[in-house]
């Protein structure tokens, strides 16, 4: 299976993986409109969690387009060796780390204050309010981030997981885009 980088200083590369049964990687067209949502400005110098990583696509999207880092989390062990080696063939090995583990307990080691948050899961799944709640209470997330919610068209998602709040959606087809950002407290 191949995957293209749509942006960035790897832009036309491919990106190969392994087939898992449940994956669903994120199309090119879809990747440019969450790039275009969130804007350049999220993405320069950001440190970024990939959750669901699947291919890696995004992540490794957002390291073309200038992050500095990106943690992958992924269960699948092929997948997590194929974004391994798409991460070493692009030169992108220092700049990010794959974790084998279930998102659940990913969000229990990683050693966050995310500026960029990606989550994908499969479509079958509903881990949203559980998920929102550990990152919303929990020391993931940096003062400005931004969340970028990738979920089927018919699952509706809060408008409010605690402070995090949703100021756009945007659909793909099957595909609904929601970004999130964090409120202050007093606002």
């Amino acid at each position: 299976m191949t995957t293209r980088i749509t942006g960035g200083e790897q832009r036309g590369r491919r990106l190969r993986s392994a087939r898992g049964p449940r994956l669903r990687p994120t199309s090119g067209m879809v990747r440019a409109a969450i790039f275009s949502m969130v804007g350049p400005q999220a993405v320069q110098g950001a440190r970024v969690v990939d959750l669901y990583s699947g291919t890696g696509a995004l992540g490794i999207e957002a390291l073309s387009r200038g992050a500095a880092w990106v943690d992958f989390v992924e269960g699948d062990s092929r997948l997590c060796r194929s974004l391994r080696h798409n991460l070493e063939e692009l030169g992108m090995a220092g700049r990010g780390r794959v974790y084998r583990r279930r998102v659940d307990a990913a969000l229990d080691e990683l050693d966050g204050r995310y500026d960029l948050v990606f989550a994908d899961p499969p479509y079958d799944q509903d881990p949203w309010t559980r998920l929102m709640g550990r990152l919303e209470r929990g020391q993931l997330l940096s003062q400005q981030a931004v969340l970028v919610l990738e979920h089927h068209r018919r699952l509706e998602l809060a408008q409010r997981y605690g402070k995090l709040a949703r100021t756009r959606s945007r659909r793909h087809g099957d595909t609904m885009i929601s970004l999130y950002v964090a409120e202050p407290a007093d606002g």
